[in-house]
């Protein structure tokens, strides 16, 4: 049982572990279709979808993750710390996949 204070940061971090995980499934999804183009190629879009996903997960880290201050806690300190370490690796991950794949579709398309 944690304290309201980090109660309210846990339940922070599982909103932005939720939003990270988007971003996964649709960087996973993406990957998917450069691995297997359509006949008529790779839509012109995906590129776009990359970068609107790349700002998002840059978005994140900096105005969200980077904002949570665990050092205060008391119940949930820990807790907090680690998930927040966890999350900022996610996120540096899939920042790195998506510019690999942004670069990939540059080099699949003519």
């Amino acid at each position: 049982m944690y304290s309201m204070r980090s109660q309210e940061t846990v339940d922070t971090l599982q909103e932005i572990e939720s939003a990270l995980l988007d971003i996964k499934r649709k960087t996973q999804q993406a990957e998917a279709l450069m691995n297997d183009p359509p006949s008529e190629g790779l839509p012109p879009q995906l590129r776009n979808n990359l970068a609107q996903l790349h700002g998002d997960a840059n978005r994140l880290l900096a105005t969200r993750i980077d904002a949570i201050l665990t050092g205060e806690l008391c119940s949930g300190k820990e807790d907090a710390r680690a998930k927040r370490k966890e999350l900022i690796a996610l996120t540096e991950t899939l920042i790195d996949q998506i510019e690999t794949q942004v670069k990939r579709f540059d080099q699949l398309k003519p």
